[in-house]
């Protein structure tokens, strides 16, 4: 039960994470994965660094396979985003290839890849943005 209990955290960790992103990456259109990290890092501050990482790529993979975000990297003169066509599972093991082995290091990681929020996406941070306004009230 407190198995249950730890997951059910996590998960709840998880959407505030994933509310956090969509409404940062609506404000912007892309948003390093650091930013994912920062807000991992937020939520489980008592966390090892292999935990922050775990979850950290779980939540990246939430929001990709659910839509919310295209994965990728900015690229050429200016920085020009440009979205990795391939399949999630690929794109995640591109991300976890920089990120985990090079996690002591962040200029080796922090830039290598992007996520960007889709039209779905901005429909649900809209949405978000308008229960927060109407909490308010």
């Amino acid at each position: 039960m407190i198995k249950n209990q730890g997951i059910e955290r996590m998960t709840t960790a998880r959407d505030k994470v994933r509310q956090e992103v969509l409404l940062d990456a609506a404000a912007g259109d892309e948003l390093p994965i650091t930013a994912v990290d920062y807000y991992v890092k937020q939520q489980h501050s008592s966390a090892s660094v292999s935990g922050i990482q775990d979850e950290t790529l779980a939540t990246i993979r939430s929001l990709a396979e659910d839509g919310l975000v295209a994965l990728g990297a900015m690229s050429g003169e200016g920085g020009r985003w440009e979205a990795w066509d391939e399949p999630v599972d690929a794109s995640m093991q591109r991300i976890t290839d920089w990120y985990v082995p090079h996690y002591d290091d962040p200029p080796a990681w922090v830039f290598s890849s992007w996520i960007k929020i889709t039209d779905k996406g901005r429909q649900v941070a809209r949405e978000l943005e308008a229960k927060s306004r109407g909490s308010l009230t």
